[in-house]
């Protein structure tokens, strides 16, 4: 199947590629973000980086995104849009990162932290530390709008109905696997580099920064290569023609517009929504008990590394998976994601909550603790290697039947104002619950609640979309 694939359609290779370098420097960007700001602060920190900081920049960048679509061609919108990242990474990793003392505003945030109760404080960590703040920024924004929507939006626009049912499933099984090779690299860099010198933390960052810009300067040769092939390419020449007249219309009032009065799209936000504050729930929870055991910046790098091997893996099994499910009904296929996130996040849970009860003995909860790390770790890694082949591609199919303007103007508000209204809104949930209950831990049996209630709505969105899915069609 993969040769004559990639025979028949030399575009489908260059899509392939660009979403494998897509996720290479995604799965650098997930580890650095985490292993530098987590293991400084606790996992407490990430509703209050995601709510104050992450999701005011998402508004920022939408705005310039709209602001740039208006008046450049849809070739220098994608450079413009990467370029930013690319310089950023090694900024931080030369200049910013080896002088993170010097450059902590301490006295400013002595001024404020008189005004801000003490369940408040953490926002005092953030400007302090905010070159990590910025970095943990970059890397949310680099999911949302780079890879969710730059680059789909590209292998949107080249394809049909029945294209979509045939390769999306493919490209995730191929883009995807890029995190069987960036896994072992990060863990065997990070692991050498801090065997050979004090330094080998700071060397192994200017490397992974190096190796961020490589790929991002890739994803730009493969974008102009793809933009020759799809001239010539036969099967979409409309959508291609479409795209020409539509591509540099993009007023931000109009996407809200489209939103409200669409139904379709309406579902479709519905499920990015339920989706968003599911994973950040679990994945809160999950990592609030991880740093428990990963505490110093090396540790929880190296475990990243491994994660990130096993996000490739499962990527590989749910693709293979997806294919087949995709062929049988794509209503099946869409509601694999959160079954597969109940399955495996309900039991983390309990465990979780049992092993904090304080009748439960210390060396019970201690090896409870490992078990709960353990469930929530196969949570995790089930959960995204869901997201990125059997979400991703049933959504990205769920766009295709819609006319060129519906999906550039729909689906840059919900790919960047509906996840980031998703993420923020459980960041502000999260982050009632830890100034109320104290922390993270305290909190679990709230969270899990409405991990649940989301995970329930999240299917019935599924029914509903999957009825105006199959009429479109």
């Amino acid at each position: 199947m993969l040769p004559g694939c990639l025979k028949r359609h030399p575009l489908f290779l260059c899509h392939a590629l660009m979403m494998f370098l897509c996720i290479i420097n995604f799965d650098i960007l997930r580890n650095l973000k985490e292993s530098l700001l987590v293991t400084r602060m606790g996992a407490e920190v990430i509703p209050f980086v995601k709510l104050w900081f992450v999701t005011p920049s998402a508004f920022i960048f939408v705005f310039c995104y709209s602001f740039l679509a208006n008046r450049l061609s849809r070739q220098q919108l994608f450079v413009f849009t990467l370029l930013p990242f690319l310089i950023w990474m090694p900024v931080f990793s030369l200049l910013l990162y080896p002088n993170l003392a010097e450059l902590a505003p301490n006295s400013f945030c002595q001024r404020i932290s008189a005004y801000l109760p003490d369940s408040m404080a953490l926002i005092c960590g953030l400007l302090e530390n905010w070159p990590l703040t910025l970095l943990f920024t970059c890397a949310e924004l680099w999911s949302t709008g780079v890879l969710c929507t730059l680059f789909w939006t590209n292998v949107n626009d080249t394809s049909t109905v029945e294209s979509s049912e045939k390769e999306y499933p493919l490209l995730t099984l191929i883009g995807n696997s890029a995190s069987l090779f960036s896994g072992p690299m990060i863990l065997l860099l990070v692991k050498y580099m801090s065997t050979q010198n004090s330094d080998g933390w700071q060397m192994s960052l200017i490397c992974l920064s190096m190796i961020f810009v490589a790929c991002g300067v890739g994803i730009i040769g493969l974008y102009y290569w793809s933009l020759k092939l799809s001239d010539t390419r036969t099967s979409a020449p409309e959508a291609l023609k479409n795209h020409e007249k539509t591509a540099t219309h993009l007023p931000l009032k109009d996407s809200f517009i489209y939103l409200i009065k669409c139904p379709y799209l309406k579902n479709i936000a519905l499920i990015m929504l339920a989706y968003c504050v599911a994973i950040n729930m679990a994945e809160v929870a999950w990592k609030s008990q991880l740093v428990r055991v990963y505490s110093t910046e090396a540790e929880y790098s190296m475990l990243m590394g491994q994660l990130t091997f096993y996000y490739g893996l499962g990527c590989l099994l749910m693709a293979a998976a997806s294919a087949w499910l995709i062929r049988y009904s794509w209503r099946v296929a869409a509601l694999g994601t959160p079954m597969l996130m109940a399955i495996t996040g309900v039991p983390f849970f309990l465990v979780t909550l049992i092993s904090n009860c304080s009748w439960v003995p210390e060396t019970m909860a201690a090896s409870m603790l490992l078990a709960g790390v353990g469930i929530g770790t196969l949570c995790n890694v089930a959960s995204k290697s869901a997201k990125y082949t059997l979400f991703d591609a049933t959504k990205e199919m769920a766009f295709v039947p819609l006319n060129n303007e519906q999906k550039l103007k729909g689906k840059a508000s919900i790919e960047l104002i509906v996840s980031r209204a998703g993420k923020s809104s459980s960041a502000l949930l999260q982050q009632f619950l830890i100034v109320t209950l104290g922390s993270l831990t305290a909190s679990m049996h709230w969270i899990g609640c409405i991990f649940l209630i989301i995970t329930i709505i999240w299917m019935g969105s599924v029914h509903t979309l999957s009825k105006q899915y199959n009429h479109y069609c």
